[in-house]
């Protein structure tokens, strides 16, 4: 959104499309995402809901620069997600937010993170269908997470 505005300065009629990254834009946008996740996670629900996260980065950095950066990759490894939903876009209308492009890219992305998710072992369901059914596949999904429990480091041993 920041650079919009700043395209916009200097250009009023710039559209999303017009924006241009750089490779060193990516550790920084992975970074902020780590932070405003650790923020809103602290604010008391067990679960958090993010529409995107620094691992989505990683192939958001695929996608505008090309190839891998392993400075986001690393950014996106220290951040502690147990469960990502991956959204089929079947059947569901693309809706230009004035942030969105490349509608026609849409099979190409779920593809990536499918398989980025896979190749670094991070633990997804995916979700499709009409609406509905989306929900309650998440709902399950999410359920199911929950009813696991929760795990804690060992106590530190008692100081003598």
């Amino acid at each position: 959104e920041r650079k919009l505005a700043e395209l916009r300065e200097r250009w009023p009629g710039a559209a999303w499309e017009d924006v241009t990254f750089t490779t060193g834009d990516f550790p920084v946008i992975a970074e902020a995402q780590n932070g405003r996740e650790e923020t809103a996670a602290r604010t008391g629900s067990p679960v958090l809901f993010c529409d995107t996260d620094s691992f989505a980065t990683t192939v958001w950095h695929e996608r505008y620069v090309g190839g891998r950066n392993p400075l986001v990759e690393e950014i996106a490894d220290r951040a502690g997600h147990h469960l990502w939903l991956l959204t089929d876009h079947e059947g569901v209308a693309f809706e230009d937010d004035g942030l969105r492009d490349g509608e026609e890219l849409r099979p190409w992305m779920i593809d990536r993170f499918r398989a980025e998710l896979t190749r670094t072992g991070r633990r997804f369901i995916e979700i499709a269908g009409p609406p509905e059914a989306r929900l309650a596949q998440a709902v399950a999904a999410v359920d199911e997470l929950l009813a696991t429990g929760w795990d804690f480091a060992a106590p530190l041993p008692e100081k003598r």
